[in-house]
């Protein structure tokens, strides 16, 4: 998975249900995706820049 999909699997969880349906949970899934889509996009730059140094 990339950055992109990581992000938007935390978006769904938050957008998809009616916000009185959001509980502690489904936030903190939501956290752990958003915290995998940044280590992501992460090593994607560095990907990014190590390619552009060659």
């Amino acid at each position: 998975m990339d950055s992109t999909e990581y992000r938007a699997r935390a978006e769904r969880l938050l957008t998809s249900q009616h916000p009185l349906d959001l509980n502690p949970v489904v936030v903190e899934q939501a956290a752990v995706w958003a915290q995998l889509a940044t280590a992501a996009a992460t090593t994607e730059a560095a990907e990014q820049a190590k390619e552009s140094v060659r």
